[in-house]
């Protein structure tokens, strides 16, 4: 009863806000390039082949595993075809072609330019020239890759998605930024839908990215912060990440056959085995291959740090040194056999080594137990991998974007001419600190190093887009570009030059799980001929509806239907995909906005009305949005100002930037801030969070013993 109320609310204040707000032209979606009618049964009848399909494909996890190495097997048997099989192959082309040619000659047709080609290469043939065989070969080309764009149209759309690090809403030109060049990505926007109400589910890193792929809050599976734990995974040799029975994008997409890849960050847990083996990561969440980091960038990446560190001037130093001596007098007083002395003075250095390496590279003695030093961050957390092996040990920073950039291109390329449709997923390492860029992009900006950032991560997004425009598949691949949330206000580095991101009006960034300007972020879909181009969306939508709607503009079932043998799970995100083709909203909702494992905002939805109720503040420095300054600063989830008693409540459709709250002793207040307070009690009795999976320090630290390296 409480959302029969709460909807009969909105929709009467939606009537009302309509009738006092014209309607921005061009706000709510494009032209349809096609009727209803074969929209309809089109996707009808993809729906059908992909259920078919997805059917055959889908068992149990074994079977499903084995299903993918013998895929894998088949593709490296593509890649070997001996000189014998390419000899048959060009035979058998050479026939088909041949019996074109003979259909045509029957024929009683004009003769065109395409006879006139033929005839001049048949007078060259039989002069014995070169230049025929040339002729033929780049006609044979031509229809090789004509009929590479045939089988492109009648498959199912290819998936790429563009994940952006730290990039704030104010940072992109199509967003009204003035400083710093983005082409590529306006580009997007020119030939897509943007979304100007677009909302990452959490301010932070692993949280976000985990809704962004199982359309799940995190709290659901406890990836979240509380008080005293870290906000993000910190190590890479750790048990703690996305749990395994979660279902990601990448999940349902291999289940309905897609061949998926992931690229670049992920910072999902990688659950490596003793010794660092078998670190599957994403390989575990439904992708194939995996090349990037399997943490993130951290600033400790960059510059040089000691692994030798021995102050004498700290009392534990001294500590050590003396219980050394101590024990090598007493055993040379002792007079024992010097083979038995040698030994027990290296188990006692053994043991005094092993206590200075924990308490010089390990932070337990700290009340942030979690960190590790500099030395362990770089050459520990600091690694790029290819599927489980480790290639680069510690991380060379320069010419990173262009390295993972070329693997998703080159994936691109390898997949192109496949039967199959591909799913990638390209997470950039921009625009996170440390500040790098290669040398042919340095200094070009107007907005510094983070602007060079921006501008190579924008480069990387044209490289891409133009590998698809390439190999001629544009039309069939929908390309979806956002950030994982807002930027970071209080970057500042050691030469005060800011270099995190922008917000534009939006109050707040990156931490502030409940501020519009941590959440907040650009999100642009793009299908060629599928989509509306040059069209802005204001209806509020969410990163937790990317799977749901990437299904079904694929034409693909929903989860239960394409993967039956899983347990019922409830999802969190809508689908979108009419909103997208024919600017229909989807139905009226509800978004939590949590700061680590608690609730900060609720926002509802019914159209492009949207109402936020704001239930904590955060300690702002005085005329700002954020907390400081700094590289490693942010607004704590924990040290806020509660609201609960009396939350704020603003009308985002009129007040987009939070500026005026709607008065406390208003009728609208209390009627939407009572259903809003009734809906989040239900909710938490009906959606009881675990606890957080960082409380566990066990699974939390960093352990050596799963620790991959490169040599092995």
């Amino acid at each position: 009863m409480y959302r029969i109320g709460l909807m009969a609310q909105i929709k009467v204040l939606a009537h009302k806000s309509d009738r006092e707000n014209t309607r921005k032209p061009g706000a709510q979606g494009g032209t349809r390039h096609c009727s209803t009618g074969k929209m309809v049964a089109v996707r009808m009848c993809v729906l059908l082949v992909v259920f078919v399909a997805g059917t055959m494909v889908v068992g149990d996890e074994h079977h499903h595993q084995q299903q993918l190495k013998h895929q894998q097997h088949q593709q490296q048997g593509k890649d070997e075809v001996t000189h014998k099989e390419v000899k048959e192959l060009q035979q058998e082309k050479d026939s088909k072609q041949q019996r074109k040619s003979d259909e045509q000659h029957e024929k009683d047709e004009k003769p065109g330019e395409e006879d006139e080609q033929l005839e001049g290469e048949d007078k060259a043939s039989e002069a014995g020239g070169e230049q025929p065989v040339q002729k033929n070969e780049e006609q044979h080309q031509h229809k090789q890759h004509q009929q590479q764009h045939q089988m492109q149209k009648h498959r199912r759309p290819n998936v790429v998605v563009l994940v952006a690090d730290d990039l704030g809403i104010g940072d992109l030109g199509c967003y009204g930024n003035t400083t710093i060049n983005t082409p590529n990505i306006d580009r997007l926007a020119r030939e897509g839908v943007r979304l100007s109400h677009h909302l990452s589910a959490a301010a932070y890193c692993t949280p976000s990215r985990a809704a962004l792929l199982t359309a799940r809050y995190p709290a659901r599976y406890g990836l979240v912060a509380e008080e005293g734990t870290p906000t993000v995974i910190v190590h890479v040799a750790s048990k703690v990440g996305l749990p395994l029975d979660e279902v990601t994008l990448a999940t349902a997409l291999s289940a309905a056959n897609y061949t998926t890849a992931a690229v670049g960050k992920w910072h999902l847990g990688q659950r490596c085995g003793l010794l660092g083996q078998d670190c599957r990561g994403p390989q575990l969440h439904g992708f194939q291959s995996f090349y990037g980091l399997p943490l993130s960038l951290l600033n400790e990446m960059a510059g040089d740090h000691p692994f030798w560190i021995f102050p004498l001037s700290d009392p534990f130093y001294q500590v050590l040194v003396s219980l050394w001596l101590v024990s090598a007098v007493t055993l040379w007083l002792l007079k024992w056999r010097r083979s038995v002395v040698t030994v027990c003075l290296v188990l006692v250095t053994l043991v005094l080594a092993a206590s200075w390496f924990i308490h010089t590279h390990y932070s337990f003695h700290n009340k942030i137990w979690w960190q590790v030093s500099p030395w362990m961050d770089k050459y520990m957390n600091g690694i790029l991998m290819h599927d489980e092996k480790v290639v680069e040990q510690p991380l060379l920073l320069e010419g990173l974007s262009q390295r993972l950039v070329g693997h998703s291109v080159k994936f691109i390329a390898d997949h192109s001419q496949d039967e199959q449709p591909f799913f990638l997923y390209h997470s950039f390492a921009h625009v996170h600190t440390p500040m790098f860029t290669a040398s042919h992009m340095a200094g070009r900006s107007k907005h510094g190093r983070y602007g060079d950032n921006v501008e190579e991560m924008d480069q990387g997004v044209g490289d891409i887009l133009a590998a698809l425009e390439e190999h001629g598949l544009n039309e069939n691949t929908i390309v979806y570009f956002l950030s994982d949330h807002g930027g970071h206000l209080e970057a500042v580095d050691e030469n005060d030059q800011r270099v995190g991101g922008y917000n534009g009006h939006f109050k707040g960034g990156k931490g502030m799980g409940g501020a519009e300007g941590g959440i907040r972020v650009p999100g642009i879909y793009r299908w060629t001929g599928q989509l509306p181009a040059g069209v802005t969306m204001d209806t509020p939508t969410s990163l937790l509806d990317m799977m749901p709607t990437l299904l079904d503009l694929a034409g693909l079932p929903s989860l239960p239907d394409l993967l039956p043998h899983l347990s019922p799970r409830d999802l969190d995100g809508v689908s979108i995909a009419k909103l997208l083709t024919d600017g229909e909203p989807p139905a009226s909702r509800s978004l939590l906005h949590h700061c680590g494992r608690d609730i900060h905002a609720v926002r509802v939805i019914h159209g492009n009305l949207a109402y936020k109720m704001n239930l904590v503040g955060y300690k702002w420095q005085p005329g700002s949005t954020q907390c400081g300054w700094g590289i490693g600063t942010f607004c704590s989830c924990f040290d806020i100002e509660d609201y609960d008693y009396e939350p704020e409540l603003f009308n985002l459709k009129e007040d987009p930037y939070e500026d005026h709250p709607i008065p406390t002793n208003s009728s609208q207040y209390v009627q939407v801030t009572m259903l809003l307070k009734q809906f989040l009690a239900e909710w938490r009795v009906r959606v009881p969070y675990p606890p957080s999976q960082f409380k566990n320090v066990a699974n939390t630290m960093h352990s050596i013993w799963l620790q991959p390296f490169s040599l092995f």
